[in-house]
């Protein structure tokens, strides 16, 4: 056999005997190198996603190629997991829909080549999973297909700590910064206004939390400040607050504990917030508030921009102006991302974030009563629950070019069910969503998982059910084993005749369809 371990997995190895895991320890993406017949392909990811039933995981590798030929999405759904978190499936079968095939899939444990054993194990760090592909035409041969890599668990798909919870450590609290750390010429005027952005008890409706965070505005030097916090930096460099090339806020890569590292392809921007301007007449256009947030590369960004060109820098951006609620409450306000044509050509690396008390810099209003100004009633936000939302739900599931429609993310097919006699699309609604087809022989039915760009780090996923007319799924109980080898068939007295359909040899049996390998598929 050719050697199939190499030096590129020697940091990699796991050993069998592992500490006592879960589904959900180990659930998530691994990213890590595949090798395909002994040979190194380039690195991959595989998700693992919970089985439908207990103690089982679902494994998939997306589109798998091999050689000149891509063979799709490799889906093994309800793979038994045992406490060591040890693989263990035999002879699955797998229709290939790109290549119309039928696929004989195992696991393998225990394999041991030149001194090396290999296990599908996985634990809440490590995958090392070993699967044995055979029967499609496009493979003359078994290949042994190894992937091996380290679990993903890098906080680069949300808004650290949007919550505004926990304890705040001079005067800003994880993850969040305002003048209290602010940079520029003018950082020695601003630095004492830690009195801008301070953590507050009034936290929205429904909230778990039991914080959020107030920003107000204030007079400097005979100049309206805003209320400012960004994941970023504050730079505070002149007097005149419109002055975009000396005041904003900012992310470089250079610059550490004040970038954040982003890799996600969210949907929208979610957060709630409650505006009381100083001026409470509604009618006052230049009463809004802002929020801005932008996904770039790893180049450095500033907001606003100023004169300054961001075209190549700039992959997506939400940002929204807002009002007041007429009784001055709490609003739920959603933004949804527009991504740049950077963004076809470029993969996100940062994300910088802005709250201000106003659209404008040096804006909003103060509250005048005859010819005295109170300028200490001045515009306040309080923010709550800050969030990236990333769409995952199936917009549509075709059988046949025939839509389905999902009750309760249930469908039903007035059909026997077989894997290999219908063609099915699926359309999902998120931008980073990824869609997969789980062809269950076991329980009749399919499984279509949709996850998206956060999977591994929110655990959060959507599961759709297809059932057909044969089926018997309530409760996901196995069904009996159907199988029948074709010597039972032929030196049987039931009567049989032998067909081509789709280009598979398959017998009929008294109304039964079997395959080449004597599984009944009709």
């Amino acid at each position: 056999m050719k050697k199939i371990f190499t030096t590129l997995f020697a940091g990699l190895m796991i050993s069998a005997q592992v500490m006592a895991v879960s589904v959900k320890d180990v659930c998530g993406q691994f990213n890590g190198d595949l090798n395909i017949g002994g040979d190194a392909y380039p690195s991959r990811s595989i998700y693992l996603l919970p089985g439908v039933v207990d103690s089982t995981v679902t494994f998939v590798l997306p589109d798998f190629t091999f050689g000149k030929g891509k063979l799709g999405n490799i889906v093994l759904p309800n793979i038994p997991m045992d406490a060591n978190g040890m693989l263990h499936l035999e002879n699955a079968t797998l229709y290939l829909d790109s290549i119309h095939e039928r696929a004989s899939i195992t696991v393998i444990n225990g394999l041991q080549d030149e001194g090396v054993t290999y296990n599908s194990v996985i634990s809440a760090n490590d995958a090392m999973v070993l699967l044995s592909i055979e029967a499609p035409a496009s493979l003359p041969e078994p290949i042994l297909v190894l992937f091996m890599g380290e679990a993903v668990r890098a906080n680069n798909y949300v808004l650290n700590n949007g919550g505004f919870e926990g304890g705040w450590v001079n005067d800003e609290p994880t993850g969040w910064h305002s003048f209290g750390t602010a940079t520029g010429n003018m950082k020695d005027f601003v630095l004492d206004h830690t009195y801008q952005f301070i953590q507050s008890t009034d936290v929205r409706p429904g909230s778990k939390g039991a914080n959020s965070a107030m920003l107000s505005s204030e007079m400097l030097l005979g100049v309206k400040a805003n209320g400012n916090c960004t994941n970023g930096q504050i730079n505070a460099g002149s007097t005149t607050a419109d002055d975009a090339s000396n005041n904003y806020n900012f992310s470089d890569p250079t610059n550490e504990g004040f970038n954040t590292p982003f890799q996600g392809h969210p949907d929208s921007l979610v957060f709630w917030a409650k505006y009381l301007p100083a001026d409470r007449d509604a009618a006052n256009e230049v009463n809004k508030a802002r929020a801005s947030v932008i996904i770039t590369t790893n180049d450095r960004y500033q907001d606003p921009e100023g004169d300054k060109d961001y075209s190549s820098v700039v992959l997506a951006k939400a940002v929204v102006n807002y009002a007041a609620t007429s009784d001055m409450g709490w609003q739920r306000i959603s933004v949804p991302f527009e991504y740049t044509a950077a963004a076809l050509e470029n993969a996100p690396a940062y994300i910088l974030s802005t709250f201000t008390t106003n659209m404008l810099p040096g804006g909003g209003s103060s509250y005048s009563s005859g010819t005295i100004t109170k300028v200490s009633v001045l515009d306040t936000i309080y923010l709550d629950d800050v969030e990236l939302v990333y769409n995952r739900e199936l917009a549509s599931f075709s059988r046949d070019n025939a839509e389905l429609s999902f009750d309760k993310n249930i469908a039903s097919v007035d059909a026997n069910y077989c894997d290999s006699c219908a063609k099915y699309a699926t359309e999902d609604n998120g931008i980073s969503a990824q869609t997969f087809i789980a062809m269950d022989a076991a329980h009749k039915c399919i499984f279509v998982y949709v996850i998206a760009d956060d999977y591994a780090q929110s655990g959060k996923y959507n599961l759709y059910r297809v059932d057909f007319t044969d089926s018997e799924t309530e409760g996901l109980g196995p069904k009996e084993d159907e199988t029948e080898g074709f010597e039972s068939i032929l030196s049987g007295e039931k009567r049989f005749k032998k067909v081509l359909f789709n280009g598979q040899f398959l017998i009929i049996s008294n109304d039964a369809w079997y395959n080449a390998a004597g599984v009944r598929v009709r």
